[in-house]
């Protein structure tokens, strides 16, 4: 990340090298999503009755209904354990996007400029008139 690190401190570097350096970054993230995306997560209600599955993309692929709880529940309380099971499964699929950035943005190595990095760029073009 040489010529990155050359912008974000304000230094002319190698334009070309600058945009190799973000493809490379952009390519790993995508491949990061594309690989979160076809994980599977599941989650269980408060009562445990109902295990909902979901891809890693947050859409629901499954559920499972204990058959007790289709006897014990009434129409509402049912609904409220798949709703209950389909926002835990998510949240899982949330706790792991989360710890995949951390450990995506924690590779760099660098911290990113306060501001806007292009703002000394775009200055100058504009006083080159």
């Amino acid at each position: 990340m040489r010529n990155t690190a050359a912008f974000n401190e304000g230094r002319e570097g190698d334009v070309a090298g600058l945009v190799r350096e973000v493809q490379g970054r952009v390519g790993a993230l995508a491949d990061l999503l594309h690989g979160l995306s076809e994980q599977v997560a599941e989650g269980t209600d408060a009562t445990g009755a109902v295990v909902a599955r979901v891809s890693g993309a947050g859409h629901l692929l499954g559920l499972t209904v204990d058959p007790r709880a289709m006897r014990d529940l009434d129409h509402l309380a049912m609904s409220a354990a798949i709703l209950g099971a389909i926002a835990a499964a998510r949240s899982e699929v949330g706790e792991r996007l989360g710890k995949a950035m951390a450990d995506f943005t924690a590779g760099s190595g660098e911290e990113p400029p306060p501001g806007d990095p292009l703002a000394p760029y775009v200055q100058a073009l504009l006083r080159a008139e």
